[in-house]
């Protein structure tokens, strides 16, 4: 029995670092496409190159505040018992 739960839970294990690593190539492609935006942006002096900075700053932003809600959120399903 215990075996079979040992099986489950490095699958569990697996299938979360699969998700991390997955998502953490999302991020960096999508911060490596808006950079390469940017610059392309940047380099053909377009009047409205100040917008596109402020909204890859917006966008570099909203990345991080879901990834600290995500992270915050999993933190307290984790320890919710401890918590009460």
């Amino acid at each position: 029995m215990t075996e079979i739960l040992e099986h489950y839970l490095t699958a569990a294990r697996r299938r979360v670092a699969q998700l991390e690593l997955s998502l953490g190539g999302a991020v960096m492609l999508l911060f490596v496409t808006v950079t390469a935006r940017w610059e392309r942006v940047r380099a053909t002096s377009d009047r409205g190159s100040e917008s596109v900075e402020k909204a890859v700053l917006v966008a570099i932003g909203l990345a991080v505040a879901i990834g600290l809600g995500v992270a915050i959120r999993a933190v307290v399903q984790q320890f919710q018992g401890q918590i009460k």
